[in-house]
């Protein structure tokens, strides 16, 4: 579980020994660049390959005392690093590309809609990770989160979902009243951990 807000693992990446510092940034951050590099075409190898590269730059150039925030949030720096991470593999596997007569465009989306990008890759993994504890770490019943989740997330109808399950329609929607309201609360905690707002 991820209970550390950006500012304390930032602290604790300043320490070349604080390995669980580390975890937790990694833990928090690299799923989001993975995506964001599946985002901007990268199939699934070269996305993880550009997400270690952007984790490494980020942790060294931080620790080299690169990033003030008074010039910006934490994110923007990030999506920076990562878009020239990323740019740089597309560039290289561009090369590859011509040496066998293919096609080398590797142009990237702006500025403005690569942020668009990374916010929603962050409320992804805020609501993977959110569901996550829903699912792992609350006394919600099992049957009250999969009615959740078949009316919610799979939009099923609320009477296919009472009649499949066996439950009144009713039960339907005070399991999607319970499920949302614990949901909610943990969101804003997460938000609050990962300072999105």
């Amino acid at each position: 579980m991820l209970t550390q807000t950006t500012t304390a693992l930032l602290e604790g990446l300043l320490d070349p020994a604080d390995e669980q510092t580390w975890r937790a940034f990694d833990a928090r951050y690299r799923p989001i660049l993975i995506a964001f590099g599946r985002r901007l075409g990268l199939p699934p190898e070269d996305a993880a390959d550009a997400a270690q590269e952007a984790l490494a730059r980020f942790v060294k150039s931080y620790r080299g005392g690169k990033y003030d925030r008074g010039r910006g949030r934490l994110h923007s720096w990030i999506i920076g690093i990562a878009r020239n991470c990323i740019g740089e593999l597309r560039q290289r596997k561009a090369a590859h590309w011509r040496e066998r007569g293919m096609s080398a465009i590797v142009d990237l989306p702006d500025r403005a809609a690569m942020t668009r990008m990374w916010d929603e890759e962050c409320e992804h993994e805020l609501l993977r990770q959110g569901l996550d504890e829903l699912r792992q770490h609350t006394k919600t019943d099992a049957g009250t989160i999969r009615a959740f989740e078949m009316l919610a997330l799979d939009g099923r109808r609320p009477a296919d979902v009472a009649s499949e399950l066996s439950i009144t329609l009713n039960d339907v929607y005070l399991a999607k009243h319970r499920c949302l309201k614990r949901l909610r609360a943990i969101l804003i905690r997460l938000e609050q951990l990962y300072e999105i707002n």
